[in-house]
């Protein structure tokens, strides 16, 4: 019998326009238009959209507009959602290599905080997988907070990325209202071609199991973290529900959390292991 491989080319072509097509009707879903900017008004309007959504009070502008000229003059991603004529979201990255993979480093991300709960950040993320493959680009590569369970689930089953290193303090100590303090994050990477980012583009997600596997990192009867020795090829860590309140409530005990949070998944990710998803009642599942 004989055998035909498919066309390099055409399956590009293929996966191009299904990236566009579940940008589409993401888009459709949230009531939005998602598009790249271009003039300066647009570019004014999206970095006070930036400042607004990590509002610190100290009025400093987080991300000018000279800095997004210079990224859309370079062929880099800046685009913004549209409810109407309003601005409610923005992501902006740039161009990364490593080793001798080209990679999008989607640097920000965000919604306008009174717009939450309504897709839009979905289909952001889905017009930039759009517009990656459409360059022949087929990895992003972004950092998060690995103790905001709630951008773990959206990161790791919505989108179906998976959570490959961590950096100690990364950024250093920040201070505005979403990240104040330390700035642990996670290397989250979105390959874009996989079965489990196609999958999610189409609204399929699967959320793990978590019956089996060494609980590394539990609460314990005060809140607190309690962390176990790794062992095995499956770990289980559990997320606080809301660290940002946390924060506001209890500082000294959010900290725990971080150097827990490091010492254990920290440690697994460094051994090799990777998160490809984490379970509606906190539970992060790492396997190797």
């Amino acid at each position: 019998m004989a055998h035909t491989e498919l066309d390099p080319a055409q399956s590009a072509r293929g996966l191009c326009e299904h990236a566009a097509d579940a940008a589409r009707r993401a888009a459709e879903h949230a009531g939005i238009v998602v598009r790249p900017l271009e003039g300066i008004a647009e570019l004014d309007e999206a970095s006070l959209l930036i400042s607004r959504i990590w509002d610190d009070g100290d009025g400093e502008v987080k991300a000018p507009t000279s800095l997004l000229r210079a990224l859309v003059h370079a062929g880099n991603f800046v685009a913004g959602a549209f409810d109407g004529s309003r601005m409610v979201g923005i992501s902006f990255g740039f161009f990364g290599r490593g080793g001798a993979e080209l990679h999008l480093h989607s640097h920000i991300t965000g919604i306008d905080r009174k717009l939450q709960g309504r897709s839009l950040g979905f289909a952001l993320k889905q017009f930039q997988r759009s517009w990656a493959l459409d360059r022949g680009v087929d990895t992003i590569l972004w950092t998060a907070d690995p103790l905001v369970r709630g951008n773990a689930y959206f990161n790791l089953v919505k989108l179906g990325a998976g959570m490959v290193d961590y950096h100690e303090n990364f950024y250093g100590h920040l201070q505005d209202g979403l990240n104040a303090g330390e700035s642990d994050r996670v290397v989250l990477r979105w390959d874009l071609a996989s079965e489990r980012a196609l999958r999610a583009a189409d609204g399929v997600f699967g959320d793990p199991a978590a019956d089996d596997g060494c609980v590394v990192l539990r609460p314990g009867g005060d809140g607190g973290p309690v962390t176990g020795d790794a062992k095995g090829d499956v770990l289980l860590a559990w997320i606080p529900k809301n660290i940002v309140r946390l924060r506001e409530e209890d500082e000294r005990c959010a900290g725990d959390w971080r150097l827990a949070l490091r010492e254990t998944v920290g440690r697994a990710l460094a051994a090799e292991f990777r998160a490809d998803g984490i379970t509606r009642d906190g539970w992060l599942v790492l396997r190797r």
